[in-house]
């Protein structure tokens, strides 16, 4: 089997969503917020965590605060939605 022939059947995973890497990173927005120390709670957490560590998965921010992967999902779409955070995707 040729190089050409693996490319082929394994290009439709490729386009399902492997190797594609999503990390999250702080818009200008979310900066500031991150900054505001009147803020608190696990948004807050989360913002001040990509502040710090920049553009970081949800693996890496579920670590970095302590909170489970999918609760992390929950307040990243919040905070994507409010336009605090905003979702980079690189393909490799």
């Amino acid at each position: 089997m040729g190089l050409a022939e693996l490319l082929g059947r394994f290009r439709p995973r490729l386009r399902a969503g492997l190797g594609v890497r999503c990390t999250y990173a702080l818009t200008p927005l979310g900066k500031a917020k991150a900054e505001d120390f009147g803020m608190s709670g696990p948004a807050w957490d989360v913002l001040v965590y990509l502040d710090e560590n920049h553009e970081s998965t949800v693996r890496e921010i579920s670590e970095g605060t302590h909170y489970k992967e999918d609760r992390v999902k929950e307040i990243l779409k919040r905070l994507i939605s409010s336009g605090c955070v905003t979702r980079v995707t690189t393909e490799f």
